[in-house]
């Protein structure tokens, strides 16, 4: 018999309600009491039993209501969290303060038991492990709450621990979480905030880009490394990441480092791990390993990096990508790169024309992040035609990154649905007040430029920063300035 009692909160009703159970000779199986509920199981009794004390339990004072129930809400609890540690497809074991071994799922059971001499579980904790300092890198876990790589008894494994807190906030325990070098690398690793699938869903209307594509559909296959060359903004990680997916390591990692946005030692450490935490190049074995902005990288990293991709090299080994404002070998001359290292990378190349290259491609972009920014921001705007007009007539120094975040501040300030050319900040956009009527083609293109960077060299005084900026030389940066004297003071 299971009953769910509703009480009032009256002192001494649990025992009441006990005190009646024996009574009626009904043995008690489990009790659960909460604030205003008493649950009961207890032997199998006979329905008229059962009806005779249910009808008591009403009389008692303070009781306001008597139910059958299927199963205790403990018990389903418990059964719930059972199904759910057996669900998990990696092996799971639970361990009490004392480091016992509190509880397995028949994965970890499985795992195990045929390592140990007697064919059973271990029972203690240190019977897991067997490398030295396993302690140390099950602390580090628990702190971290990152993978440590470890060797137990089955084999290397990579190992997550939970820390398990009672009600009053000491350590109860821990849940330790066995995971599979293999089964890792054979997840899909999908970039946040971008979902590609091949080349079909990129947007673009220019025979210039078209090319890029057909181009990009040949190279995905090839095995060997890829560098895809161009301005910031133009669309290289997402190129590379649908390469990754055309590939034949689809189902393989895809890891991007960007090593223009991390500093050197975090960059060391994402790469080779910090003592028992893997790092990427640990965890990639076998898929696409994306080095964004690579001549950033500094050279005591590219050093280990080298020495790590010619041992893998002599095996199966990862597919390297990289991008780069430039050619390779262009870096390499400039001192940034290591010639060993651009000898190995400088395989394939996919350059990626910028933005003002391709004007074609300037509407369709619009109009698609427009569309993606109405959808998440539950709008209807549209653009006008005099903002359609402004975009296209744009330099887009920025490229298509430069475009979405200006379509997303239009979007922010515009009003009655409509996006109009006042509604657009468009960084670098150049005002001439010298009258073309007359000029040459030459004149005019040496006006528009003289004071495009007038524009921009207040920004960037630096020549270098500059040619970063505009994805040119730092030498035709300082031929132009001194052309049109913009270094002179007035």
């Amino acid at each position: 018999m299971k009953l769910a009692i509703t009480t009032e909160n009256k002192l001494g009703i649990t025992d009441d309600v006990l005190s009646l159970l024996r009574s009626h000779r009904a043995d008690l199986i489990k009790v659960e009491v909460e604030d205003g509920k008493i649950y009961l199981h207890t032997q199998d009794l006979e329905k008229s039993v059962q009806g005779t004390i249910a009808s008591q339990l009403m009389k008692i004072h303070g009781i306001k209501w008597v139910n059958q129930i299927e199963v205790l809400p403990g018990v389903e609890t418990q059964n719930m969290l059972e199904s759910l540690m057996q669900a998990m497809p990696d092996p799971v074991v639970g361990i009490n303060n004392k480091g016992q071994v509190s509880y397995a799922n028949d994965k970890a059971k499985k795992l195990f038991q045929q390592h140990m001499e007697n064919q059973k579980m271990p029972t203690l904790m240190k019977q897991i492990f067997v490398s030295n300092g396993w302690q140390d890198k099950v602390n580090a876990a628990a702190n971290s709450h990152l993978p440590v790589n470890i060797k137990t008894i089955a084999g290397s494994m990579l190992l997550e621990v939970q820390g398990i807190k009672g009600s009053n906030g000491q350590m109860m325990g821990a849940m330790l979480l066995f995971r599979n070098h293999d089964k890792i690398m054979a997840s899909s690793y999908v970039m946040q905030g971008e979902e590609i699938d091949g080349l079909e869903r990129l947007v673009y209307q220019s025979e210039a880009f078209g090319a890029v594509v057909q181009k990009a559909k040949t190279l995905a296959v090839v095995e060997a490394p890829l560098n895809i060359v161009g301005e910031t903004g133009t669309g290289k990680t997402l190129l590379a990441h649908a390469c990754h997916s055309l590939s034949p390591r689809s189902h393989e990692l895809f890891t991007v480092v960007d090593c223009q946005a991390i500093k050197s030692d975090e960059l060391e450490r994402l790469l080779f791990g910090v003592e028992s935490r893997p790092g990427v190049l640990e965890l990639n074995q076998s898929g696409t390993l994306f080095f964004s902005h690579i001549e950033f990288m500094p050279k005591h990293t590219q050093q280990k990096v080298l020495e790590l991709l010619k041992k893998r090299q002599q095996g199966s080994g990862i597919r390297v990508m990289v991008s780069s404002s430039q050619k390779l070998q262009n870096h390499q001359q400039a001192g940034k790169l290591l010639p060993e290292l651009v000898m190995l990378l400088d395989v394939l190349r996919l350059d990626v024309p910028p933005l003002r290259e391709r004007p074609e491609d300037v509407e369709p972009l619009m109009q698609y992040f427009l569309q993606q920014f109405n959808q998440q921001l539950g709008q209807n705007l549209a653009f006008s035609l005099d903002a359609t007009a402004k975009m296209k007539r744009y330099y887009w120094p920025g490229n298509a990154s430069q475009l979405r975040h200006a379509t997303f501040k239009a979007m922010m300030i515009a009003k009655e649905g409509i996006i109009h050319a006042s509604d657009l900040d468009l960084e670098g956009a150049i005002s001439l007040e010298a009258d073309l009527e007359g000029m040459t083609l030459n004149e005019a293109v040496n006006e528009f430029e003289k004071h495009f960077l007038q524009h921009w060299y207040q920004k960037y005084p630096s020549t270098r920063k500059l040619a970063r900026q505009l994805g040119v030389s730092h030498t035709t940066i300082a031929q132009k300035i001194n052309k049109y004297k913009l270094n002179e003071q007035p």
